[in-house]
């Protein structure tokens, strides 16, 4: 099976993978930016907006999943663009097919073990969830504002519901799928492979997903890596400061290998 992806543009080709919980139309403001120069492909991860969904998901398997999208659109030495869990989703895929991005961009992740429960017990929250009784968006924010104080993070899981055709709204990723793989996902550290390419890490002023300390042991990994503060930015960088984004992004882009 094939990932399902909006793809945007002509030109060179930019594969884009979105973080936990999202999907690529989290990424259509990007997309609009750099279209008029590359052809953006905005993938859903398997179990994530309309991708197929499956009881099995790990890196292995997205890697696969990249390969077989790969060879469906006859791509060669793309871009890669991963945030979040889409950031180690290419940090994985480039460790084990070095040969194949040309460069890869990381946003406001790293290979390092993540060891929090949030996300654990948000996805309890989440599962608790009914949409026979909520019925909005707006309800759905206010039923999770007690467990997720954080306003951002209750209105991305609002926009990441859609309305099945019965009406009712129901979210645009396979829960059960992503919390019987959530430990593999995210507290495991992928230590395996070297990626000697072009590498940017782009990191949030005001996020503690990456940080400097970090560094030597990217290094270690992505041996040609450097990584970029950008400022006021929680981690949603591609969001919360576009103008710097943006412009560290062209910035890369434009640099000869």
């Amino acid at each position: 099976m094939v990932l399902y992806s909006k793809i945007i543009g002509k030109g060179f080709p930019i594969l884009v993978f979105h973080g936990l919980f999202g999907n690529g139309d989290n990424w259509i403001s990007f997309a609009k930016e750099f279209s008029s120069k590359y052809q953006i492909h905005l993938l859903d991860i398997r179990n994530h907006g309309n991708s197929f969904y499956s009881n099995k998901m790990d890196y292995d398997l997205i890697s696969k999943d990249i390969l077989v999208y790969l060879h469906h659109y006859k791509i060669d030495k793309p871009i890669l663009i991963g945030h979040s869990m889409g950031g180690r989703a290419v940090m994985y895929f480039s460790m084990n097919y070095p040969s194949i991005p040309k460069k890869i961009i990381i946003l406001d992740i790293s290979p390092k073990s993540y060891p929090s429960t949030y996300y654990k017990n948000v996805i309890q929250v989440l599962k608790s969830v009914d949409f026979n009784c909520i019925q909005k968006r707006i309800e759905l924010e206010e039923f999770l504002n007690p467990f997720i104080p954080d306003k951002e993070t209750r209105s991305f899981f609002s926009k990441c519901t859609y309305r099945k055709k019965n009406g009712k709204l129901a979210f645009r990723f396979f829960l059960v799928g992503i919390e019987n793989n959530y430990s593999c996902l995210i507290n495991k550290e992928l230590k395996n492979g070297i990626f000697n390419g072009p590498t940017l890490f782009l990191r949030g002023e005001y996020s503690n997903y990456l940080l400097i300390e970090d560094f030597f042991f990217i290094k270690k990994l992505f041996t040609k890596a450097k990584i970029i503060l950008i400022k006021k930015a929680k981690h949603w960088i591609h969001i919360d400061n576009k103008i710097d984004f943006y412009k560290e992004v062209r910035n890369f882009l434009n640099q000869e290998i």
